[in-house]
């Protein structure tokens, strides 16, 4: 008979198994920045059969996407934004988590199987971007609150800051200082749109 609070052993035993597999995904990624990632590849790295993997994933998609839940969960990067001016640094404190795993944030950026893992998070940082950006948009015309949203949106993810980083020369960090001050200009022109004229 369970004790009241504790786990059955088979829950605990798939759920090892589960983080497992998701580790392996994880690590395939940030250390062979692999362009396409097979489940018999994934198996093989977590040290399980290929058909006990499919019993937990019924697919690579669903994989890809319970490995983005889980590397952002455990990284803690945050998605809750209270309102336009907690964009940028909503942006930072992420970028600052994920850039613990320098070679992991280009694979990310870079690999198929990285932006299919990336992915599955991603649309709930959209999701409150959007929301957050929302005071600041009211009081503007519909294309250019859409496309304020879109740029802002673009600008608040890891892609924007790595390659940015790549391309310029600048470190991780400036290049994640550049990002977010462009989100403050973007967003301090949006209040200035807004405001009536006199």
């Amino acid at each position: 008979m369970e004790e009241a609070g504790r786990t059955p052993l088979r829950a605990r035993q798939a759920q090892h198994v589960r983080t497992t597999v998701l580790d392996a995904v994880i690590a395939e990624l940030e250390g062979t920045a692999v362009d396409d990632l097979s489940m018999a590849d994934v198996a093989a790295a977590a040290g399980i059969s290929l058909r006990t993997l499919y019993r937990y994933f019924p697919d690579r998609s669903a994989l890809l996407s319970a490995a983005g839940e889980h590397l952002y969960g455990s990284l803690g990067v945050p998605f809750d934004i209270a309102g336009p001016q907690d964009i940028s640094a909503s942006l930072l404190e992420a970028a600052r988590r994920l850039s613990t795993r320098p070679d992991l944030a280009r694979a990310l950026v870079r690999t198929t199987a990285g932006r299919a893992t990336r992915s599955a998070v991603r649309g709930q940082r959209v999701e409150a971007i959007g929301t957050a950006l929302k005071p600041a948009t009211e009081g503007l015309d519909a294309d250019t609150a859409r496309w304020a949203t879109a740029v802002i949106t673009h600008l608040c993810s890891a892609a924007s800051w790595v390659i940015i980083a790549d391309e310029s020369g600048l470190d991780e960090a400036d290049a994640q200082q550049a990002v977010a001050w462009a989100v403050d200009s973007l967003i301090e022109s949006l209040a200035a749109a807004a405001r009536p004229v006199r």
